[in-house]
């Protein structure tokens, strides 16, 4: 019998168990990630690009009482944002996550203040990208994943990176992200060769998540085939993503269902996006939801403590099968 996972992510960062809460933009604060760091997770909590540096200082506070945490910002969004990443130094979390653009500005001057990078890639561009910066992990982020994403699925792109790294960067350790929301996924992508499993989705429902009670119910009652790959949201709320490279997996609704083929046809503008979304537009009350595909696995609102303590639990009883 397994009893306890041990991976070079568990060593890098001092924590007990290989399970990463994502740091999603909107949905995680330090009070998500603390949750995920007390039960012997990675806690992680996310910046928008918007988000003011005295939020990141608060929540870092909040999670730093828990343990070994994170902090996600987005690279695209540093260049008119750049007091995010002071605030980041600031703060001094065990990890820095620097997604969507070239970590390399940054990775030195984080080293410097004694913090762990990690990159999240969803291309092989991106990642040796990321590993020419210095990065110390990359988590290989799959299309099963929700919010912005790539279009390769976890388990192929997941092969294709630990086929490259092993001759490569044999010395890097990997998260798997996309489509893990049980044990059983955790399980899978550590004997596939992952150091850990960063997960998002499967803390949607947890009531430290932010967000309203809705969009908990709504995690609940969603399934697999109802989430998509779009770009209207960006478009409608005025965001530099580069949507080509990183469109957004979300739960279909009215307002996915009518534009959604509209855009990806090139048939509405911005303003139109805009305009439905606005207050008094005629789809500003739908519930925007951002989930993976393994957002079918919710059933309950579970806090993120038992989340993570669940999946770790089984994931061990999965392992034990070829001890």
């Amino acid at each position: 019998m397994v009893e306890r996972i041990d991976t070079r992510l568990t060593r890098l960062w001092g924590i007990d168990k290989p399970i990463i809460g994502a740091p999603m933009a909107g949905r995680s604060d330090g009070n998500l990630a603390a949750a995920v760091s007390r039960a012997g997770g990675l806690g992680m909590f996310g910046a928008g690009a918007g988000t003011k540096p005295e939020w990141i200082l608060e929540n870092a506070r909040i999670a730093a009482e828990a343990g070994p945490y994170g902090i996600g910002l987005m690279v695209w969004a540093l260049e008119d944002n750049p007091a995010q990443f002071e605030a980041v130094l600031e703060a001094k979390p065990t990890v820095v996550s620097l997604g969507f653009g070239d970590p390399k500005p940054y990775v030195d001057r984080a080293h410097q203040a004694g913090i762990s990078v990690v990159a999240p890639i969803n291309t092989m561009a991106q990642l040796r990208q990321a590993l020419a910066a210095g990065v110390d992990a990359v988590c290989v982020q799959g299309t099963d994943a929700g919010g912005h994403t790539g279009r390769i699925g976890t388990l192929p792109l997941l092969q294709i990176v630990m086929e490259y790294m092993q001759v490569n960067a044999p010395g890097v350790p990997i998260a798997a992200a996309g489509g893990i929301a049980t044990g059983r996924g955790v399980a899978s992508v550590l004997v596939a060769g992952a150091d850990a499993a960063w997960v998002g989705t499967a803390l949607l429902a947890s009531p430290e998540a932010l967000g309203a009670p809705e969009l908990r119910q709504a995690a609940i009652k969603a399934t697999a085939s109802r989430t998509v790959l779009t770009d209207i949201y960006d478009r409608a709320e005025k965001q530099k993503w580069d949507t080509e490279q990183w469109p957004t997996r979300t739960v279909r609704n009215a307002f996915v269902d009518v534009y959604r083929p509209l855009s990806e046809a090139g048939e509405v503008t911005d303003e139109e996006l805009i305009a439905a979304r606005a207050e008094g537009g005629d789809f500003a009350d739908e519930l925007k939801l951002h989930a993976g595909q393994g957002v079918e696995l919710l059933r309950a609102e579970v806090p993120a403590g038992e989340v993570v303590q669940g999946m770790y639990d089984e994931a061990l009883r999965c392992l034990g099968r070829f001890a």
